[in-house]
């Protein structure tokens, strides 16, 4: 609800504070006092768009804000609220056209501003239709009134899970279509490399093989001269150590050292011997070998093509081969996953289909009555012989995602129907939709209709109704009052009327009125209480001139519509 209103240099509007009530607020005031400025007022701070035009004349800006309280504070949870669920909007209109809009203290957009009109506040009069008249609107009223909410739920999810599904097999069913040529090159790629019957170093040790097999020549003449060098020639290292060996044995028995060092010697001796063993099988192994040297290169040319393609060393390959072999195991049962998942698809369309067409079915049981109750109160409005229909249509498509007696039907969480409410204001005209219809007062009675019979699960917390007693008066205006009473029960409600069978029952009364300041008209307002609401009531009915009759009609229809 709004709690209150404070209005800064907006049109005729000076400076303007007034304090809402819970249940019916009423606004009174003579043609031209500024009544639906304030409506307008209240249009800027739930989103309406506005022109630098709209400032007080000498006025650098306009300011309005206003304080709301959001019952339901999940329908707006992502708003910042206080404990209380409160809600601060400011808007100011700047001169140069610019707009700030502030959400309890928070700057906003306008789309921000607008998400809370149309989740609180239903605005209807001539020149403004929000709520009822946005036909995106009408199935989620006939939706509360037939209860379906768990039914809705049920829906949202098994449709979530369709599309997941659907999603993941489209897929799966993409990589079916390319896995089989992606599987024959993994398939190729994991022979290629172990037919190659790849080991760890085995790059390294061939290269040192080639090199050996490349200079085997070399190689065997060195390790001759080396042998000669050690054992053949005449003086050769092995005679010159052996002698040395034997002179220091002559004089071991004079001198301890000379003994050591011919044990030394002597361990040379042997250790020479072990060379000369390892220099003959390295002579013997060096043999210049044209066939082994060919397969030595083609291996190393197999394994530096192979790193080309799968890594820069053995193990990488060897990696890459572990990985392929995985990955193309995940195809091996995709068939069967493709299978199963259609069948999952199918079962959840069925079931979706299935709790569609019964909440289909239910609306439509619920939009019947709902007709039948619209069409009561539209001749408790003196608008008897009018009628009213919920329209549903639903969409024939191949593709749709719902499927019910062999058609396949285009529809979201929602189902598949879509739901517009069809209005004829007079005996023998067609039914037409209800915001292409009537406008002022008509479309006033028409939504006022409307909403009380919906009074339980029309979801707008504020209802405003400007101009809703255009041509009417006498018993219709006091029906019309009654309703719109009965409507303030559970929720606020804000008119502007000029009729006394609608302002007698009012819980808070406010009259708009023009004064002067500084020589220029401005729009005021005040809260009309004691005498002062009888004297109003009395202006209503007998105009500017009021006798004591008319205080005493007066009285007596604020007895009335208080009781």
């Amino acid at each position: 609800m709004i709690r209150s209103l404070h209005i800064c240099n907006y049109a005729l509007i000076e400076d303007l504070a007034v304090e809402l009530k819970p249940g019916l607020n009423i606004f009174t005031g003579s043609t031209g006092a500024g009544k639906t400025i304030i409506i307008g007022a209240l249009g800027l701070v739930l989103g309406e768009r506005a022109t630098e035009e709209i400032i007080r004349t000498g006025a650098e800006s306009a300011i309005v804000e206003a304080e709301l309280n959001c019952t339901d504070g999940k329908r707006l949870k992502h708003l910042i609220l206080d404990e209380s669920n409160n809600l601060i909007i400011r808007r100011e209109i700047k001169k140069d056209g610019r707009s700030r809009a502030y959400i309890n203290n928070h700057l906003s957009t306008l789309g921000g501003l607008k998400e809370i009109g149309d989740n609180l506040v239903d605005i209807t009069s001539q020149h403004r239709q929000k709520g009822l008249t946005d036909s995106s609107t009408h199935i989620q009223i006939v939706d509360r009134f037939a209860n379906l909410e768990t039914d809705l739920k049920e829906l949202a999810d098994l449709f979530k899970q369709f599309n997941f599904k659907k999603t993941e097999l489209a897929e799966l069913t993409t990589k079916q279509d390319n896995w089989k040529a992606e599987k024959e090159l993994l398939e190729f790629q994991i022979k290629e490399i172990e037919s190659a019957t790849l080991e760890d170093d085995e790059d390294n040790r061939l290269e040192r093989e080639k090199l050996q097999l490349i200079n085997a020549e070399k190689i065997k003449t060195a390790c001759q001269i080396s042998e000669s060098n050690l054992f053949n020639d005449e003086g050769s290292a092995a005679e010159r150590l052996k002698a040395a060996a034997m002179e220091l044995r002559k004089i071991a028995k004079y001198s301890d050292q000379a003994e050591s060092l011919g044990q030394k010697l002597d361990e040379l001796s042997i250790l020479l011997d072990e060379a000369g063993v390892s220099i003959r099988e390295l002579t013997d192994s060096c043999e210049f070998d044209q066939s082994r040297q060919e397969i030595v290169e083609d291996r190393l040319a197999l394994i530096k093509r192979l790193k080309r393609k799968y890594g820069q060393s053995i193990a990488d390959i060897l990696t890459y081969c572990d990985l392929a072999k995985s990955k193309s195991s995940k195809y091996e049962n995709l068939d069967e996953v493709i299978i199963k998942l259609t069948d999952d698809l199918k079962t959840l369309q069925d079931r979706m289909s299935a709790k569609a067409n019964d909440i289909s079915i239910s609306r439509k049981n619920a939009a019947a009555r709902l007709e039948k109750q619209v069409i009561k109160h539209l001749a408790d409005v003196a608008m008897k012989g009018a009628d009213f229909k919920a329209g549903f249509k639903r969409e024939e498509n191949e593709a749709g995602p719902y499927l019910i007696d062999s058609k396949r039907f285009a529809g979201d969480e929602t189902g598949i129907d879509s739901v517009e409410f069809l209005i004829c204001p007079n005996p023998g005209e067609q039914l037409k939709p209800l915001v292409s219809t009537a406008s002022g007062g008509e479309l006033s009675r028409l939504l006022l209709a409307i909403i009380s019979a919906l009074t339980d699960c029309f979801p707008r917390e504020t209802l405003i109704f400007d101009e809703i007693d255009t041509g009417i008066s006498g018993e219709v205006a006091s029906q019309v009052g009654k309703k719109l009473q009965n409507l303030a029960q559970n929720r606020q409600v804000i008119c502007i009327t000029h009729l006394q069978q609608i302002a007698s029952r009012g819980e808070a009364h406010f009259k708009v009125y023009k004064g002067k300041s500084e020589g220029r008209s401005i729009t005021k307002i005040k809260i009309m209480e004691g005498d002062n609401r009888v004297a109003e009531i009395a202006r209503l009915m007998a105009g500017e001139k009021i006798s004591d009759v008319a205080l005493d009609n007066a009285t007596q229809l604020l007895k009335e519509g208080q009781s």
